[in-house]
């Protein structure tokens, strides 16, 4: 039988949170405008997760 992995919508958020923000550094050498969109599109998680209640200091 399957079993879903219970992870919470806030710790879905914050995985893909990371993972923008470290693809986004990691092709800023190479590719200014690829950067800057993932950048974008991390930085719209942040604020949804700050809107879900999630609190960055502990990041």
């Amino acid at each position: 039988m399957f079993w879903r992995n219970k992870r919470s919508h806030i710790d879905r958020l914050k995985e893909k949170y990371q993972s923008l923000m470290k693809k986004a550094f990691l092709i800023a050498p190479k590719n200014k405008k690829k950067s800057d969109y993932l950048n974008r599109q991390a930085r719209r998680i942040f604020q949804e997760l700050k809107r879900a209640g999630w609190n960055s200091q502990y990041f």
